[in-house]
């Protein structure tokens, strides 16, 4: 449909504790009921027209028969009261998704949509469950606070928390009214981590870093360090997938450090007690990291350029929400519904969309062993991968010294000091003698891969805690290293992310370390390699190898740690991928 659209601003609509959250309101400008489409964003409702929040624009949602309410979250821009991150958005979504549905343009149904922080308020919207919500769209977000977006694996996501949240300082300190004197000196030390934001990373204990420090100002970063494990604080934050009662279509990325939050997710819809649930949501995953889909990179990610068939962003989501919704708002059938469940992009020679029921879709587990003659140090080692399990072979060892961690390239991670995320080259960090290197031979044919990918290791340290990490690469005829999938293993968490249990010094054990999923196929002349280090940095927060929490250890508490990997007849460490068979071609 095409018509005039009416956009009332700073609509205010009242939440359960009276506080007043501001929406602009944009529907076609007669006296008809229309379905209603809720966005809720904490970065100014007002750009929601200039770029869509990424989705869709407002706009183009109303002339196609929808009113859409686009609100500042609480604490931000027009609406009243203090922010704190995450914790008021459950309960808010629910009263706005109440509200809208009984307004004079609404017809009582109602959808949620948000990318990122708004397809936080999203997730966190549907797992309350509000009576008149019939459907949800999330975009590169997270439905498990813990495990995927403030920690990963039990380490801390260092340079996407210390930026996200010292960027609410300001807006914070002035919604409080903090003393002009102490806001200048506050603005100074935000200038000077700006100025040099490497340093500021690697200020030591994170506790104490400026700015954040300021546990009146900005009360949830220290929650965030505070609780490292998935304790209460957490679970109360989780939107599980169980408490979900409408259909959910959500669009996740291969390089995207949300990553994580979406399998949960998906897994836990797949698994859902209500099969009306378990049979109608859908799940998208393109080649995509974080930053891809913000409108000048649609279809790249780092160093790769996927091609047409990858775009994100407006481009590509606005199509597929307005059929989500039409159907489930509308009663229309669209072409969205009768296409299978899961919808994933192959990277690596075709690049191309492949569909299964499920996601993961059927593979078999091969697992590649890790070799040497106990000098896999660095690319220039010994270290080699192979199918076949080792016999008696000598472990590898290297130092990890916190004061030197091993610098994040690439990967799964937003734009950091070391450039962006997505596909980069590996070679520089493949020449560290704190990073092992396993390589295969040269393959003969294509080998694709699509789920799980994990790092069994036995370790043993001289450390009481520490972490590992695991990293995937593609090795190129030209010598190119591409990173097809990234992750990490705080030991303290290597039984269970609820409690933590400390490593003995010296002694032998096994750890897993989760590569998170992926779709990939290595090309015939490539070779597969596995890195294993214990630092990715400024990614995630380092370990200082003691049994102080390494966002509380400072200089003092600093340790040297030697490390020890093993591959023998007992401790067979190994990779496993989950391969999957390729039709044979004309």
């Amino acid at each position: 449909m095409t018509a005039e659209i009416l956009v009332e601003r700073n609509v205010m609509a009242p939440m359960r504790d009276s506080v007043r959250l501001a929406a602009d309101i944009y529907r076609p400008n007669d006296d008809a009921r229309y379905p209603v489409l809720v966005h809720r964003i904490p970065y100014d409702k007002s750009i929601a027209q200039n770029i869509g929040s990424q989705m869709v624009n407002p706009i183009v949602a109303a002339e196609h028969g929808y009113a859409v309410v686009v609100q500042d979250c609480r604490g931000c821009f027009q609406s009243e009261g203090i922010m704190t991150l995450y914790a008021d958005e459950r309960e808010d979504g629910y009263d706005t998704v109440e509200w809208a549905a009984a307004q004079p343009w609404s017809n009582g149904r109602v959808g949620i949509y948000g990318s990122s922080y708004m397809g936080v308020t999203t997730l966190q919207a549907a797992a309350a469950a509000p009576p008149h919500l019939e459907a949800a769209m999330a975009y590169l977000t997270a439905a498990n606070l813990h495990d995927g977006w403030v920690y990963s694996g039990g380490a801390f996501e260092l340079s996407f928390n210390l930026g996200y949240t010292q960027g609410r300082a300001l807006p914070a300190m002035m919604r409080m009214g903090v003393d002009p004197d102490r806001q200048r000196e506050l603005r100074r030390q935000m200038a000077e981590g700006a100025a040099d934001r490497a340093a500021f990373l690697r200020t030591m204990p994170l506790s104490e870093t400026p700015v954040l420090r300021e546990r009146d100002i900005l009360p949830y970063w220290h929650e965030f360090i505070d609780h490292d494990g998935y304790d209460d604080y957490w679970k109360t934050l989780d939107a599980r997938a169980d408490l979900i009662q409408v259909p959910v279509m959500h669009i996740a990325g291969w390089y995207d450090q949300f990553l994580k939050g979406h399998l949960g997710l998906n897994l836990g819809l797949q698994e859902h007690p209500d099969e009306r649930i378990r049979d109608t949501h859908r799940f998208i995953v393109g080649p995509w990291d974080h930053n891809s889909y913000m409108g000048y990179n649609l279809s790249r990610a780092g160093d790769r350029e996927f091609g047409g068939r990858a775009i994100s962003g407006v481009a590509a989501v606005s199509d597929i929400l307005l059929q989500w919704f039409d159907h489930w708002l509308k009663d229309e059938d669209t072409p969205l519904m009768s296409r299978p469940r899961a919808r994933w992009f192959l990277m690596g020679d075709k690049n191309e969309w492949r569909e299964s029921d499920t996601w993961p879709p059927p593979s078999s587990p091969k697992r590649y062993y890790l070799h040497s003659g106990g000098h896999a140090n660095s690319r220039f080692g010994d270290g080699a991968l192979s199918t076949e399990p080792p016999a008696s072979e000598i472990p590898d060892s290297y130092s990890y010294d916190p004061e030197d961690p091993v610098p994040t390239i690439g990967g799964r991670v937003f734009a950091t000091v070391t450039g962006p995320g997505g596909v980069r080259d590996q070679s520089e960090v493949e020449t560290r003698e704190d990073v092992l290197v396993y390589t295969s031979p040269r393959l003969l044919e294509p080998l694709t891969i699509a789920g799980n990918i994990t790092v069994d290791l036995w370790i043993a340290s001289s450390a009481p805690d520490t972490d590992f990490t695991g990293k995937l690469v593609d090795v190129e005829p030209g010598g190119y290293c591409a990173v097809v999938a990234d992750g990490i293993l705080r030991a303290r968490f290597r039984n269970s992310f609820e409690e933590a249990e400390f490593l003995e010094p010296g002694e032998p054990t096994q750890l897993t370390i989760d590569l998170w999923d992926v779709a990939y196929t290595f090309k015939p002349g490539h070779a597969l390699r596995l890195e294993i280090s214990s630092s990715n940095f400024p990614r995630f927060s380092r370990n200082a190898n003691s049994k102080v929490r390494p966002e509380f250890a400072g200089p003092e508490d600093v340790r040297v740690a030697v490390q020890q990997v093993f591959h023998d007849t007992a401790r067979p460490s190994h990779v496993t991928l989950p391969v999957v068979t390729e039709p044979a071609e004309d």
